[in-house]
Parts: C-alpha cells; sequence; structure tokens
C-alpha cells in the first residue's frame, strides 16, 4: 500500500464514510496516531474537528445535564437540557457554514453507560431530548484490541456490527518503520484526493444483482448438509471483540449487507480501482462481512475470506469497468511452481467470479496445460511417482489430494454451461486422460 498505511486507511475511510452514511470504527494498537490523521483530514477538508476521549467524560458531558428552571411568566418548573459544550460549539459552527467531524475516541475503555452514550451518538445523532447532530456532521469513532485494554472494559458482538470496522495494523515491520521514520513535514505529501463521479442508476442496479450473486456463490461454498456455517440468523457468533487473533471483523446481517452495498457504490462514486486502492477497499469489505474472528477454525476463515476477496474484487472490476472512475484490468492467473491443488483452488476461486464476466475459457486452458505439465501421460514418468509414493507417506498423500482435486475438477465442468465454455471438450478430455492414467496408483495396480 505503500509507506503511509494507516494514514491512507483512515483518510479512505473517513471519505467513504461520508459519503455514504455507514459509521466507521477504527481498532487499533495505541500509538499509531489515529488521532493525528483525523484531525489532519479535518483541517484539510474545511471541518471543524470536536474530540470526545470516552475515560475523561462523564454521561451528562456527552448527552447533556437535566436542569430545572422556572418560568419567569407563569412561576411553573420544568426540566430542560442544558446541552454540553461540544454539541453547542458544532451547532455554532454549523451556523457559520462549517461541518464538523465528531471524533470519539477510547470507545472501548470507558464504563458502560458513558460507551452507551457515545454509541448514541453514532447510532441516534441525538444527545438528550432528541436534539440531534447536523446532517453535515461525520462522526467516526476509534478504540484498542481487547489485549490492549484493562479485562473489565468490552465492547460486544451485536455493537460492532453496527459499524464498519476498519482494523489499522501493518503486514510488516519495513511498512511500519517508513511510515513512522518520516520528516514530519512529509507525513501529508501524496494524500489522495478522491473526487465524486456520477454513477448511472443501471450500474446500481448490477451492484445490487451482482452482490446478490456473490452472496449465493458464497453461501453455496461454505454451508453444507452437516452443518450451516454461515448462520444468517446469527446464532452462532458471540464475544468476536474478545478474540486473540490481531483484528476483528463483523459477521453478515441484513445491515452488514446492506452497509457493504453502500460502501461499494461509494468506491464507485469516488472512482476508485482495485489496482491503486485494492488492500484499502478490501479492508473495509472484511470489516463489513468477514465474519466473526471465533466463527471459523483457522483454515476457513482464509478460506472464506480468500473466497470473498475474489468475488468481490471481481465484482468490482465488472462495475468499475461502467463507471466513469479508473475501473480495474482483468484478474490475470498464474501457476507457476503451484502444486495442482493450489492451482485448481486459484482457478476455482476465479471461475466463481466469471459469473461477472466471460473469460474463464483461457485460464482454463491454462489450468490443464499446468496440470499435464505435472502430471505427464509418459510410463517414464509414471512409474518413477508410482516409486515415490510407495516409499514417501507424504508424496502420497500429496498425490491423492491432487486427484482428488482433479476428480472435483472434472465434476464442475462436467456439471457448466457449455455455451460459457467453449473448449470443454477438449478440456475434458485431457484432464480424464490424465485421472485414467494415474488412477490405477491410487488403486495400487
Amino acid at each position: 500500500m505503500g509507506i503511509n498505511t494507516i494514514r491512507d486507511t483512515v483518510e479512505l475511510a473517513i471519505s467513504v464514510s461520508a459519503h455514504s452514511g455507514v459509521p466507521v470504527l477504527f481498532l487499533a494498537n495505541p500509538g499509531l496516531a489515529k488521532s493525528t490523521i483525523v484531525s489532519n483530514w479535518a483541517a484539510r477538508n474545511g471541518y471543524h474537528l470536536e474530540t470526545l476521549i470516552g475515560s475523561r467524560f462523564t454521561q451528562e458531558e456527552i448527552l447533556g445535564f437535566q436542569a430545572r428552571v422556572e418560568d419567569k411568566t407563569s412561576g411553573e418548573s420544568r426540566l430542560e437540557l442544558l446541552e454540553p459544550y461540544w454539541y453547542r460549539s458544532i451547532i455554532r459552527h454549523e451556523k457559520q457554514n462549517i461541518p464538523s467531524l465528531l471524533f470519539l475516541d477510547e470507545l472501548s475503555t470507558v464504563q458502560e453507560n458513558v460507551q452507551g452514550a457515545m454509541l448514541q451518538l453514532v447510532f441516534e445523532r441525538t444527545i438528550g431530548h432528541g436534539k440531534r447532530l447536523p446532517a453535515s456532521t461525520i462522526v467516526v469513532s476509534a478504540a484498542n484490541y481487547k489485549q490492549n485494554i484493562p479485562f473489565i472494559f468490552n465492547i460486544m458482538a451485536p455493537i460492532l456490527n453496527r459499524f464498519c470496522i476498519v482494523n489499522l495494523r501493518y503486514e510488516s515491520a519495513a511498512a511500519f518503520l517508513d511510515e513512522f521514520l518520516q520528516d514530519e513535514s512529509s507525513r501529508s505529501d501524496g494524500v489522495a484526493a478522491y473526487r465524486d463521479v456520477a454513477v448511472d442508476y443501471g450500474t446500481k442496479t448490477r451492484l445490487r444483482e451482482g452482490l446478490k450473486a456473490m452472496w449465493a456463490a458464497i453461501f453455496e461454498a461454505f454451508n453444507d448438509g452437516e452443518r450451516t456455517a454461515l448462520d444468517i440468523n446469527n446464532q452462532m457468533y458471540n464475544n468476536i471483540y474478545e478474540s486473540d487473533t490481531g483484528s476483528v471483523y463483523n459477521f453478515i446481517t441484513g445491515r452488514t449487507v446492506y452497509y457493504l452495498y453502500r460502501v461499494t457504490y461509494s468506491f464507485l462514486c469516488k472512482g476508485l480501482s482495485v489496482e491503486r486502492h485494492g488492500p484499502l477497499m478490501l479492508n473495509m469489505v472484511f470489516g463489513l462481512a468477514g465474519l466473526g474472528t471465533n466463527s471459523f477454525d483457522e483454515m476457513r476463515q482464509k478460506s472464506y475470506l480468500k473466497k470473498l476477496e475474489t468475488l468481490w474484487t471481481k465484482l468490482y472490476q465488472s462495475l468499475g469497468a461502467e463507471a466513469p472512475g479508473d475501473g480495474g484490468l482483468p484478474v490475470k492467473l498464474d501457476f507457476t511452481g503451484k502444486s495442482v491443488s493450489a492451482a485448481i483452488n486459484e482457478w476455482t476461486l476465479y471461475n466463481d467470479a466469471a459469473i461477472f464476466s466471460r473469460d474463464t475459457d483461457g485460464p482454463l486452458d491454462a489450468l490443464v496445460r499446468h496440470i499435464s505439465g505435472v502430471y505427464s501421460t509418459e510410463s517414464a514418468r509414471i512409474a518413477a511417482l508410482s516409486r515415490r509414493i510407495a516409499e514417501d507417506d507424504f508424496e502420497k498423500f500429496s498425490f491423492t489430494a491432487d486427484m482428488q482435486k482433479i476428480d472435483y475438477l472434472l465434476d464442475t465442468l462436467a456439471a457448466a454451461d457449455p455455451s460459457k465454455l467453449p473448449s470443454r471438450d477438449s478440456s475434458l478430455a485431457g484432464l480424464r486422460n490424465i485421472r485414467e492414467e494415474y488412477g490405477r496408483l491410487i488403486r495400487n495396480e
């Protein structure tokens, strides 16, 4: 993502939240300059910044104080709300046509009643007596991961589900050092300016239909007859925030499916492309529909996120090619050096994403050529492999796994629509020939 990993992620998330109306929650370890980046964004975009640090405020200081006042005419007393100073400041700037950014920091390190008051600002956008924040006000929240806060504090999973969760973390020490060893004067260099572009009604409709197709493919892949892995009633997902994996993802509800639509639409309206902004966008996509980190075991979790990434990316690229933004280039598959199982897994993901395009034929031919290169039908090659699997259990395991994957691929191709796979017959013939030649090794013939 470049030298400014955290800065660029925060910048994009705020811009998309302002456009889409989807609330964002930045989750990070302490000391990653969240507050500084939010402040810089507000100043550069003409926003007045109000920061409420949860651990320093009471509920009354956030929602306002109840005070009994006496009507000078009637002599009757009544309860009125004394508005907190920060709210009065936002209203004062609004009257001057200056929008505000309300930054709710340390959301996870406050007592339950104070956290509730801050969440009221996020979700209801009101203080006491139903007084509302101006429509122009952006509300952004931040919190620390569970491991970095006292055990008495917490944010429960149903609350997290109401945000687009943005995980702020580094993939490498080099990226971390590059960003924070910059000169102060260089930290604002190359800040992206996101332009608004028009997205027509037809593209919006195709976005909805594409997301339906994407979810259908994901549910089909992860739900089987034995257990429902993706439970849309959310009976399985608890305590997401307590996971110890270094990141937190959301789980699937109607709200987050709608949020995913709104956020993806905002990406299109900002003219973003997968090539330039892919990691930034996927951070938000995973934060909406990545599932709780304790919902799957590690292998299933990785498989789910990979499938979600492939399908969503392909959908966005197909829509981006229609929209006035940068669009995107087709995904290119490279099977070089990969095992047959890994290559078929890559092709399967690509084939699933082909519901948004018509370019499956080339990758299929490349896959068959790759499999043919690994499993030549020459008698000497077959005999050599037979000796290796007889002597090496790992070699036997890998061979058996590859053959099972080839069986899966044959079943997939046989069930495919011939009109979408013009070379299906030749591909099927080549794969069947390989499978038949090597079948006797499994049968110990």
